[in-house]
């Protein structure tokens, strides 16, 4: 594990990308529509990832999203965690502040912890000392791994447009 590392998005890692994409759409993910123009442009999807960091060209209602790669000693990309810099809205709260997905083969291994705690790192880096952590009430690995890192259950909620119950977590950036 002390191999992995958690860095921003790189040109340099475009193939392994893509990779991580494919299986991220095979495995069925929701969150697969985060990368449709990865596949189709992938210097505009970069572009796009920039923008999202720095507050530029933002859709109403969206709020400003840096974007992380978690790579292991091989330098393949093998999850992704985005932040959230702000939650001011009912859609933003229903997501909350990171989403994160670990690539299939990688899953069970402790690698989506690592990609979440070293997220939280960067979460306080962006200057959010708490932050708002949703998953579905039946992914148990999820659950369990907010939990690890001494989450606030904060509540649950009904989620019209999935069909599905959300909880919603609470957690500090700072853990021990």
């Amino acid at each position: 594990m002390k191999d992995i590392k958690l860095i921003k998005p790189s040109l340099l890692y475009q193939s392994t990308f893509l990779d991580f994409v494919k299986d991220v759409k095979e495995s069925g993910y929701e969150s697969y529509t985060n990368y449709v123009k990865a596949e189709n442009n992938f210097y505009e999807f970069m572009n796009e990832l920039i923008d999202m960091s720095e507050g530029v060209n933002i859709k109403e209602g969206w709020a400003p999203c840096s974007s992380y790669w978690l790579i292991d000693n091989n330098e393949e990309v093998i999850g992704v965690i985005r932040i959230r810099h702000r939650v001011d809205n009912d859609s933003l709260e229903m997501a909350g502040h990171i989403g994160y997905e670990i690539k299939s083969s990688k899953r069970k291994k402790g690698y989506g912890q690592r990609l979440l705690e070293l997220g939280l790192i960067e979460a306080r880096k962006i200057g959010l000392q708490k932050v708002l952590i949703t998953c579905d009430e039946d992914n148990v690995a999820s659950k369990r791994m907010i939990e690890k890192c001494k989450s606030k259950y904060k509540k649950s909620i009904f989620d019209e447009e999935s069909g599905k119950n959300i909880i919603q977590y609470e957690v500090d950036t700072v853990y021990d």
